[in-house]
């Protein structure tokens, strides 16, 4: 597996940890993201909304990133940042409200993505 690869697995992994906390409820993008698959014939509009369904369209292309033998760079980063907009979001509200579980679930991905446009030259060079 090219570093590469490991990095967008890395992303798509680490796109799954994010913590959200509201009111006395709290809850995991993967647990948030499973009732959602659940619930697809009740409420299909649910996936209408902005911070659902972009954020899901990059871990789909992330997913096929991984599956084909040349993944393009364009497509990791679109899809990357697709998430990671969701993830600087949780980090601007859990820095707002002061909640440290929500601000240390986001470093995972933010970390991943950080590496990844820092070391674009480098990745690019060893796909």
């Amino acid at each position: 597996m090219t570093s590469f690869k490991k990095v967008i697995l890395g992303l798509f992994l680490s796109s799954f940890i994010g913590y959200l906390e509201w009111a006395k409820q709290s809850e995991f993008i993967v647990q948030i993201e499973f009732d959602l698959l659940r619930k697809i014939n009740q409420s299909p509009e649910a996936f209408l909304h902005p911070f659902i369904l972009i954020p899901l369209l990059g871990q789909l292309i992330l997913v096929f990133s991984l599956l084909i033998a040349k993944p393009k760079m364009s497509w990791v980063y679109i899809a990357s940042t697709a998430i990671a907009l969701l993830f600087l979001m949780l980090l601007l509200v859990g820095v707002l409200s002061w909640n440290p579980k929500m601000m240390l679930f986001t470093l995972p991905f933010l970390g991943f993505y950080s590496y990844l446009l820092l070391q674009r030259k480098k990745i690019q060079l060893s796909a």
